[in-house]
């Protein structure tokens, strides 16, 4: 895996279309994923500020030392950083406090091949992100997606897929808060794969088209945050995964009030675009309906900022596939 970190701070088309399958992994909340409009909701969560398909743990008071704790286990498990999100200063800089926010993304390329051979698409919800984040009483939080959650929404059935994921989030959370065992992760309460995925067909290469969308995404009020080469070492050991490139990208004047509304949502901030050729030899361009980003975070669907980056998804992709 290969990474490129940038350092620097309409609705949709008939082109662009939903994903889905014909499998159900979970419990499907009534009214869950229309991509034509209207209201997306979710069962009520089990625990306050824990989305479904997480893990939670409780990591004391010293959120600095938990942020660098969280970098060193991905690094000593096997894994590396792709890059770090201080989602409190992005927000600051668009003139919104709120309380520490990190967002620590990386892991073990290793343990997420097995997902990505099977399918491409799981690329979206990968490398692994790690949430440190402070509450107003002082404790300190850890929330990461369960690799079942990973797998749930990508649709991906066979549970061997995951179990490489599993394990090495359970490392990298057991090193970076020692004690406590990991927590079973939180019900996949409406989580499903139908329409999770927006997808729209590239004219391009796989490498241009991610280029375009890092390009595109350094245009105000958006910007890049990394670029991932997924496809890469993955022949050492086992079959190849045809190409597969993951772009982060930011709009931080509509994440900050999200982040202030709804903390846990910097789970799913900044937004993702999984970039792969598929098995017909054609260039797509996939990435999450914010809109059930929004759902998972209990954010209305019609939040004006859930709006906007909808309308900055719909138009990255389309100008990366060469659409616009």
């Amino acid at each position: 895996m290969s990474v490129l970190v940038r350092a620097h701070p309409s609705r949709r088309s008939g082109t662009i279309r939903t994903w889905g399958a014909a499998m159900t992994l979970a419990v499907v909340a009534s009214g869950c994923a229309n991509p034509t409009g209207g209201e997306v909701s979710l069962e009520p969560r089990t625990a306050p500020g824990q989305p479904a398909g997480t893990i939670l743990l409780a990591a004391g008071t010293d959120f600095a030392s938990t942020v660098q704790r969280v970098q060193e286990a991905i690094s000593e498990t096997g894994g590396s950083v792709t890059t770090v999100v201080d989602h409190a200063a992005d927000a600051r800089a668009a003139g919104v406090a709120i309380p520490p926010s990190t967002l620590v993304i990386g892991g073990s390329p290793a343990a997420q091949l097995p997902l990505l051979r099977i399918d491409q698409r799981a690329g979206a919800n990968l490398p692994q992100r790690y949430l440190v984040r402070q509450g107003s009483d002082g404790s300190v939080s850890l929330t990461v997606d369960s690799a079942d959650y990973v797998a749930a929404v990508a649709g991906v059935p066979d549970p061997g897929a995951r179990t490489a994921l599993r394990d090495s989030t359970t490392a990298v959370l057991g090193q970076a808060v020692p004690g406590p065992p990991v927590p079973v992760p939180s019900p996949l309460v409406g989580v499903t794969p139908s329409n999770y995925l927006l997808t729209v067909a590239s004219s391009a290469s796989v490498a241009t088209t991610a280029d375009r969308l890092r390009r595109g995404a350094d245009r105000r009020p958006t910007r890049s945050v990394a670029v991932v080469d997924e496809a890469a070492g993955s022949a050492d050991p086992g079959p190849a995964i045809r190409p597969t490139s993951v772009v982060f990208v930011s709009d931080a004047q509509a994440d900050a009030p999200l982040l202030a509304a709804a903390p846990s949502i910097g789970l799913d901030l900044p937004q993702r675009f999984v970039v792969w050729l598929d098995d017909q030899n054609r260039t797509q361009i996939g990435y999450p309906d914010v809109r059930r980003i929004a759902a998972r975070h209990g954010v209305a669907a019609d939040d004006p900022n859930i709006a906007q980056l909808a309308a900055d998804a719909d138009r990255l992709a389309r100008l990366a596939a060469g659409i616009i």
